[in-house]
């Protein structure tokens, strides 16, 4: 979410936690360089995530998350909004941390990568079932319960489609997982945006394991053209499996058209032998 105050704080409900995340609308408005009156709650679908405001997105991720429920996407319990008040109250399932933040020097152990990430693809094959491109996904937006599931969160630049798939035309996200087809110029027909989604999972497949991501430059401009054109090189270790390495390398395919889908992916997954 985009957020400039917050406040985080385990609340007792229905015989659990929640987290209350307690935002500013007017710092929100002044943060797109916006005064006065807010702008409207409603968004149309058709909007993209670059052309809204703070504040737009966060009641756009409002109006997403209610109708959402799966084990393995953030659950919003409550929502708490006085017109005449300047705060607004997300109230949450209370989520303990991110599976892992990067960059880090521990990375998972690779049968808990593969533990994870299956989550990981349950809630994203949600989310396109509900026709809805998550457009940020990276280790900081899983989070887990305190029982060891993994939950998709941050549904702030999300896109809603009709049809089956979404074409995205702008750059969204975190710079080193946005997938290379959404750098190049003059595509007037747009991206996939589910074929996106799977690049930015196999960006955070191998962050997982590694502990950093596949793709590093100082600036973001050598950052981009790394991504466009370089191929993903794979430390000495850890070692990882060659089951691993490939299915990394199928959802890091710079031709969107040749990516693995999702489907494809759960194959994958299903077929792996774990050691629980």
């Amino acid at each position: 979410m985009f957020a400039t105050q917050f406040e985080l704080k385990g609340e007792p409900f229905d015989g659990g936690l929640i987290a209350m995340k307690i935002l500013s609308k007017k710092k929100l408005v002044k943060k797109a360089g916006m005064f006065g009156r807010l702008p409207p709650r409603w968004i149309a679908k058709s909007c993209d995530s670059e052309m809204l405001t703070p504040l737009q997105r966060v009641y756009r991720e409002i109006a997403v998350l209610k109708k959402l429920d799966h084990p393995n996407v953030v659950k919003l319990v409550e929502v708490l909004d006085d017109p005449e008040e300047d705060q607004l109250y997300l109230v949450f399932e209370l989520l303990e941390k991110p599976i892992l933040n990067v960059p880090t020097d521990e990375p998972l152990s690779e049968n808990n990568t593969w533990h994870y990430f299956r989550d990981v693809i349950l809630g994203i094959e949600y989310l396109h079932y509900q026709r809805i491109i998550h457009r940020d996904i990276k280790p900081a937006n899983l989070l887990l319960t305190d029982s060891g599931r993994v939950q998709v969160a941050d549904l702030g630049v999300c896109n809603e489609f009709d049809g089956s798939d979404a074409y995205l035309s702008t750059t969204v996200g975190t710079p080193a997982f946005i997938p290379p087809e959404a750098l190049r110029e003059g595509q007037n027909d747009g991206f996939s945006g589910k074929a996106a989604d799977i690049w930015s999972m196999g960006v955070t497949l191998y962050s997982l394991v590694y502990g950093r991501t596949p793709f590093i430059e100082e600036n973001i401009i050598s950052l981009y053209s790394r991504i466009k054109s370089h191929p993903v090189e794979f430390p000495a270790t850890p070692h990882i499996s060659s089951s691993l390495r490939n299915l990394i390398l199928s959802m890091l395919v710079k031709d969107p058209k040749q990516r693995i889908t999702l489907p494809e992916i759960k194959v994958s997954i299903v077929t792996y032998p774990l050691n629980l």
